[in-house]
């Protein structure tokens, strides 16, 4: 929304819901969860991310290709770039996070086969 004393100019972005999003997930300090439950929560806000953020991107492929105006195009390309760039980054977060949870449950098993005196 806008205050009444600045009205939308032509330079104001609308921000609107995108139409693939879905319930957002929180990720506040949430104490009673294990390391392992806020790895997985973790893990879906950045799939529920990459999904919303894949459809901006397409949307603003398509957007670029309909302005006649050079400027406008060109900057639908370089948002659609940046977008781009943020999904590369959010697939090696989530695989560096995959692999630090199979390392920790490799450390768990390996902690309770010694408890156990399994070798």
């Amino acid at each position: 929304m806008y205050p009444s004393s600045s009205p939308p100019s032509w330079t104001t972005p609308i921000i609107r819901p995108h139409k693939h999003v879905g319930k957002a997930t929180r990720l506040g300090k949430d104490s009673e969860l294990s390391p392992h439950d806020r790895a997985e929560k973790t893990l879906l806000a950045i799939s529920e991310l990459k999904r919303y953020l894949d459809g901006v991107e397409k949307d603003l492929s398509r957007m670029s290709k309909k302005y006649s105006s050079k400027e406008i195009a060109q900057g639908v390309g370089f948002a659609a770039t940046g977008i781009h760039e943020a999904l590369t980054y959010l697939g090696i977060v989530k695989k560096v996070i995959e692999k630090t949870e199979r390392i920790i449950a490799k450390k768990n098993i390996a902690s309770v086969n010694e408890t156990n005196g399994v070798s």
